[in-house]
């Protein structure tokens, strides 16, 4: 297949994976990863969106995400909550709530919704000239590293939680644009791999963040022990930016850039060397 094909095909495939899942949702439907899967294509074709420069579109689909953010939440807390064996009455307690979100998506017809944005707005074709989205993805690399680096130039010692989550979401963007680009010439498949971890770490955080807000409002008994998990997320989160900008390959002005081999390994509190 061409390198132009190639660009036509994925962002096609983003929407059907989309559309499938969306299906399956709104017929009930609840599998965690069902949810899981609808919610990553649609910030795939967000990322493709901006770097196409279709950035009010780009916009639009991250809002379809977010309207799913909370039912995400409660099933990985559920999912969490049985690995930690937890009592039977905070279990039920997190599965009343989650019908209540689920009830409430349904009643709104959000699944029938987010299918219907993603159809009308999310269908922009491939720029002509494959030379040119290369270059898109060169001044991307750009402008991310730019902000990473300025961003980690402001994190203290214990940078605060709302730092931390606008880190994981510029990483997250870095890395669906870098897969985006995965079959292309200019692909950093190491890169990719960097980031996956560097968003595991500060994903696990903003998990535990969260677990631990409905602890508190469901008064669950578990409270405890997720705020011993929560600390330990905390400080191996806390810990990244002081080696990012190395692990990532940021490397110092005028010539900034994100590149993918040949860095000092991370090391994180609390993680094997």
């Amino acid at each position: 297949m061409s390198e132009r094909n190639l660009a036509e095909d994925r962002p096609a495939r983003y929407r059907a994976v989309v559309f499938q899942a969306l299906t399956r949702l709104a017929g009930g439907d609840t599998n965690p990863e069902t949810l899981h899967r609808a919610r990553t294509h649609l910030r795939r074709l967000q990322a493709y969106l901006e770097l196409v420069g279709e950035d009010r579109t780009a916009g639009t689909i991250e809002r379809c995400v977010t309207r799913l953010s909370k039912l995400r939440t409660l099933q990985v807390f559920e999912q969490y909550l049985a690995k930690l064996d937890a009592p039977r009455a905070d279990r039920k307690a997190v599965k009343h709530r989650l019908r209540a979100i689920r009830e409430k998506i349904d009643r709104a017809r959000t699944y029938p919704a987010i299918e219907r944005v993603v159809r009308k707005l999310a269908s922009t074709p491939p720029p002509a000239n494959p030379a040119w989205l290369a270059d898109r993805m060169q001044a991307a690399r750009q402008a991310h590293a730019d902000t990473l680096r300025q961003l980690v130039a402001r994190v203290g010692a214990k940078p605060r939680r709302k730092t931390l989550h606008r880190l994981r979401l510029l990483i997250k963007s870095i890395r669906y644009q870098e897969e985006w680009a995965l079959d292309q010439p200019y692909a950093m498949p190491d890169l990719v791999q960097r980031l996956k971890h560097v968003q595991a770490v500060l994903g696990d955080y903003e998990d535990l963040v969260q677990f631990r807000k409905l602890a508190r409002e469901l008064d669950l008994r578990s409270s405890a022990t997720i705020k011993k998990h929560w600390r330990r997320a905390r400080t191996r989160a806390r810990a990244l930016p002081a080696n990012l900008i190395a692990y990532l390959g940021v490397a110092a002005e005028p010539r900034i850039r994100l590149v993918g081999r040949r860095h000092a390994p991370l090391q994180i509190a609390g993680q094997p060397s």
